[in-house]
């Protein structure tokens, strides 16, 4: 394999995967779009307080947690933030992928904020020039109010 190509198929699989997992909202290049719906929690009858107390904390779910999609296909995620015992801190986003033997990386992903509960869809599609067959594999953590959780991703592009 000429230098060249093996560039080109390290690139796309990068590019795969900045845009199949960019959960920060953040423009990237063919990183589709994002679009945000919060709900006022139906359990929540008391006001905001100032600081977040050790008893509270946060669920993520992401859906699909697998998906597969061949090159040019469209993937719909959806990302659901539930708060627990009155939870209403920011949450960072890291992202830690691994492509194996493409690529591996760790983004920092991005920050949701209050109010909780929260649900963000993202549509990415899966570029074009994307190696398939491929396995991406992505950890997902998210950190806030002293609370973490992780939830993990797995991309399969097919020919």
């Amino acid at each position: 394999m000429s230098p060249g190509v093996r560039f080109i198929i390290i690139a796309s699989a990068a590019m795969l995967i900045l845009v199949t997992f960019s959960l920060s909202g953040q423009v990237l290049p063919l990183s589709g779009e994002q679009k945000s719906s919060m709900s006022p929690d139906p359990g929540s009858t008391s006001s905001p307080s100032n600081g977040t107390s050790r008893e509270s904390s946060f669920i993520i779910t992401v859906i699909p947690a697998e998906a597969f999609a061949r090159p040019g296909d469209p993937v719909d995620y959806t990302v659901i933030i539930t708060p627990q015992g009155g939870f209403h801190e920011q949450i960072s986003l890291q992202l830690d992928v691994d492509a194996k033997p493409v690529f591996k990386g760790s983004y920092n992903a991005g920050m949701l904020k209050p109010p909780y509960p929260g649900t963000y869809e993202y549509r990415v599609v899966v570029p074009p020039q994307a190696p398939a067959p491929l396995t991406v594999r992505g950890t997902l953590a998210a950190e806030g109010g002293g609370h973490r959780e992780v939830v993990y991703l797995v991309l399969y592009t097919i020919p």
